[in-house]
């Protein structure tokens, strides 16, 4: 092992919390981009990075037994997705039912008209004003408030709000008109 090695292990097993909070920068950009190569969206990526980077800080006095950080980051990026995955996927047994199960099986005709309706619905969508669109998507898709959209797009909340009611208006009148047809 090189003397450089040496001297950054010993750092690493010295390390205050100052000095973690400057190196967790990278760490956590590390983290959510294997995250988000995995599989995962924006959301679940932050959520692993986060618990990594509090398991590190729980680790900070055995790290010198790692002879990479980011290697250390990527795996346990990866295993923590992993049970994050298994864990939202499993549905306890006393949950399931007799009427459950049957809900969740669709004979091959109506799978295909759902299909349809579903390609008719995001071609629809993305038929919106661009802001709108947005607005919609930030709100249904990523789950921010009408404050954070307001400050992502630089507009007044209540702007954000009338947005988003205008392209559920529209997506409303395009449903009523494929209806009567």
């Amino acid at each position: 092992m090189t003397d450089a090695k040496l001297l950054l292990l010993r750092h690493y097993f010295d390390m205050d919390e100052q000095e973690y909070e400057q190196l967790v920068v990278a760490l956590r950009k590390k983290a959510v981009a294997t995250c988000l190569a995995c599989g995962a969206d924006a959301m679940q990526a932050e959520d692993v990075a986060q618990d990594v980077l509090l398991r590190l800080w729980q680790m900070r006095g055995t790290l010198d037994r790692y002879r990479s950080l980011e290697a250390l980051v990527v795996v346990m990026a990866r295993n923590n997705l992993t049970s994050f995955f298994r864990k939202d996927r499993s549905v306890p047994i006393t949950t399931m039912s007799l009427k459950h199960l049957q809900s969740q099986l669709i004979a091959p005709d109506e799978s295909l008209i759902s299909s349809q309706e579903v390609a008719w619905l995001n071609e629809a969508i993305r038929r919106l004003p661009s802001t709108q669109y947005a607005v919609l998507h930030m709100r249904q898709v990523e789950g921010l408030s009408y404050d954070h959209i307001a400050r992502r797009l630089g507009i007044e909340t209540s702007t954000a709000r009338s947005l988003l009611s205008r392209a559920r208006i529209k997506l409303l009148d395009e449903i009523k008109r494929r209806n009567r047809l």
